[in-house]
């Protein structure tokens, strides 16, 4: 199958569930954010790897919509905590309904993930299991450590990295690592995949990261600056405070005390000393060091040369390689 195809068979086992339509202040807004779409990665993951390991990517659908709703259940929670009002250009569930009805909503959304898991009927369905579980509690540290980061003036790059790990790449390696599960997949192999994983999930986040201040307008369609005017911590704001120095330092420190400046004011001041201070290509070399590692594991795997291909190709699609 190629990716439409994986598409269009998650879209399609979606719309199967039958949602309840009461009591519809539950129900409607896990319809709401599900139907929003998204580039559904993670259940792309988990069908194209139990393909590359020889299974069937039908055998992998109940654990590839677990994690597609695990994903999504962090959304409805995350979008709270950050106060986020628009989630893919449409009203968050907490501003469009309430914050308790999104609480709710985020709730039965995790119970009904963990139902899909409970549906599967193949190889390995214990270790999946667990896989899952483990997955979902490692997400919640990350968020735990990202939300501490925002009132801690010093985090460490070894922090950061730990974090992100959580927050982001371990579903990205789970969801590999459940496809070569439902394949029956020997240990070496699921190890390699879920590796591979966590290192393009690294790559991603650091990348994201980068283009908050370097994104090309036109191409992402995407205001720059969101991370400075905030002061969230990234990869380059971090880079920035433990490179810079004297008056720079100061600057910096100062821009990311408190949120109430003008935004392009305080984006221009900031992207001047990351660019004095070459912020930006040292993230980048570490996205470039992920990505290597991730290759070298790839190239380890004992699958077929056409199969690392597809891997490869929808890794570099997933961080959009142009390097």
């Amino acid at each position: 199958m190629n990716m439409k195809e994986y598409t269009e068979l998650i879209e399609e086992m979606l719309q199967k569930e039958g949602w309840p339509s009461a009591p519809c202040n539950l129900y409607d807004p896990i319809v709401y954010i599900l139907q929003q779409g998204g580039k559904r990665v993670r259940p792309h993951l988990c069908l194209l790897s139990a393909e590359l390991c020889g299974g069937k990517a039908l055998q992998a659908v109940k654990p590839a919509l677990a994690f597609e709703m695990l994903h999504n259940f962090t959304l409805l929670h995350d979008d709270i905590m950050d106060k986020a009002a628009l989630r893919r250009g449409k009203p968050t569930v907490y501003k469009k309904w309430n914050t308790n009805i999104a609480i709710l909503s985020g709730d039965t959304l995790f119970a009904k993930a963990f139902e899909q898991m409970l549906q599967y009927e193949g190889p390995n369905k214990s270790l999946l299991l667990q896989l899952f579980v483990r997955t979902a509690i490692e997400i919640c540290e990350g968020q735990q450590y990202d939300l501490d980061f925002e009132t801690m003036k010093q985090v460490s790059e070894e922090a950061y990295i730990e974090m992100i790990r959580l927050k982001t790449a371990v579903m990205l390696a789970a969801c590999l690592q459940a496809g070569a599960l439902v394949a029956d997949a020997d240990m070496q192999t699921q190890n390699l995949l879920y590796q591979f994983g966590i290192k393009i999930g690294l790559a991603f986040q650091i990348q994201d990261d980068y283009l908050d201040v370097y994104a090309d307008t036109n191409r992402f369609g995407k205001q720059l600056g969101g991370d400075i005017a905030e002061n969230k911590k990234t990869y380059l704001s971090l880079t920035a405070l433990q490179t810079a120095q004297g008056v720079d330092l100061e600057q910096l420190q100062y821009y990311f005390s408190k949120i109430d400046f003008d935004k392009q004011e305080k984006f221009l001041a900031v992207k001047r000393i990351y660019d004095q201070y070459q912020v930006g290509e040292t993230a980048m070399r570490l996205v470039h060091h992920y990505y290597d590692v991730a290759m070298d594991l790839l190239r380890q795997l004992d699958i077929s040369e056409s199969n690392k291909q597809k891997l490869k190709q929808y890794a570099d699609l997933l961080i959009g390689r142009e390097f």
